[in-house]
């Protein structure tokens, strides 16, 4: 069984880092877009268990790639959050626009970030 992953980072050494650290583990599928249009155009084609948002990116950033997830009733499973954001607004605003877990890239390394999400996995 597939677990489908979305990585939605403009840093595209971040992105590359953490799609290869999860992609080490069996059935884990990770696709990377650089903006927040297209990481709905990506949500809206492709059913994910789990979308890695980064808040901060040009175009399109996080906080308004949750709010037309909300908005338009569109849901998945887990959304968690990857900033460098540390700050307690920034977490309330995610959790309100329905993120369910907000990782600073800072203190999260790639060894950590598969135990960080591994529990919002389908199990195999």
């Amino acid at each position: 069984m597939a677990r489908n992953i979305l990585i939605a980072e403009d840093e595209e050494f971040i992105a590359k880092l953490y799609k290869f650290e999860l992609e080490q583990h069996e059935g884990v599928e990770v696709d990377v877009v650089p903006n927040g249009h297209q990481a709905l155009d990506a949500i809206k084609k492709k059913n994910y268990h789990l979308v890695l948002l980064d808040l901060l990116m040009p175009d399109m950033d996080g906080f308004s790639v949750l709010a037309e997830l909300k908005k338009n009733h569109i849901r998945i499973p887990v959304t968690v959050v990857l900033t460098n954001l540390s700050q307690d607004v920034d977490r309330q605003k995610c959790r309100e626009l329905g993120a369910e877990d907000y990782l600073v890239k800072s203190d999260t390394s790639a060894g950590d970030l598969w135990e960080k999400v591994k529990k919002y996995l389908p199990t195999e």
